[in-house]
């Protein structure tokens, strides 16, 4: 295996060549670089052969939060709304530089992600037609506009798979918001199989924090199927 790192800002990229010639590659964002721990978790559910990018150091409530909504979770919040300014860089500066360094182009992208890049992944959808697999691992489907938006508007390409998670501890949070993130995401996964959407829900046991690489590794699994 061969990993290879650049840095955009205060983001750091990594890619992971796992396989030669043209593969599918998953572009997964979390919080901190975890790039060994996701594909230990891929091997322990037999995922097909693929490539990976880790892309971690994002401003997390900043960039990743599709629009501004005042304090949620706790008064540090800060969700800024600055997705719209992120989500360029990721497909007109990162996408690009880190398929000039594979030999082949990629069969398709998959765009990843826990927790409230969950939301980003999903989001970047209706924006873009880059990543045509979507996978939001407990993501927070709670955020206020979100599921009222997602009805509102199509994804911007034909989406060939969308895997959404949540743990079943997830919705016993004493935030009334936060108690919303079970029924929303089953909501926005009933919406895409409407849609025609090959989607794929699944209710992961313990709260939010329980494993997320394992929980991503799911996803993964389903959409190289």
């Amino acid at each position: 295996m061969e990993v290879q790192e650049l840095q955009f800002g205060h983001r750091r990229v990594c890619l992971y060549r796992l396989v030669q010639g043209s593969a599918p590659l998953v572009y997964s964002i979390d919080y901190h670089e975890n790039g060994q721990l996701l594909l230990d978790a891929c091997r322990q559910v037999e995922c097909s052969g693929f490539n990976l990018v880790t892309i971690s150091g994002l401003r997390w409530n900043q960039e990743l939060s599709p629009w501004p909504v005042e304090t949620v979770v706790s008064r540090d919040d800060n969700f800024s709304g600055e997705a719209g300014q992120w989500l360029p860089l990721l497909t007109g500066e990162v996408v690009p530089r880190v398929e000039a360094l594979l030999d082949a182009p990629p069969v398709y992208r998959v765009l990843a992600g826990y927790s409230l890049a969950g939301l980003f992944a999903v989001w970047a959808a209706h924006q873009c037609d880059l990543f045509t697999r979507i996978l939001s691992a407990s993501g927070s489907m709670w955020y206020p506009g979100w599921l009222e938006y997602a009805r509102a508007h199509e994804p911007a390409v034909p989406l060939q798979g969308v895997y959404l998670s949540v743990g079943d501890k997830e919705s016993t949070s004493r935030n009334a918001v936060l108690q919303t993130v079970g029924e929303r995401t089953r909501a926005l996964a009933d919406l895409m199989a409407e849609r025609g959407v090959n989607v794929k829900f699944e209710l992961n046991p313990g709260n939010h924090f329980k494993n997320p690489p394992l929980r991503v590794a799911k996803g993964i699994r389903f959409l190289l199927s």
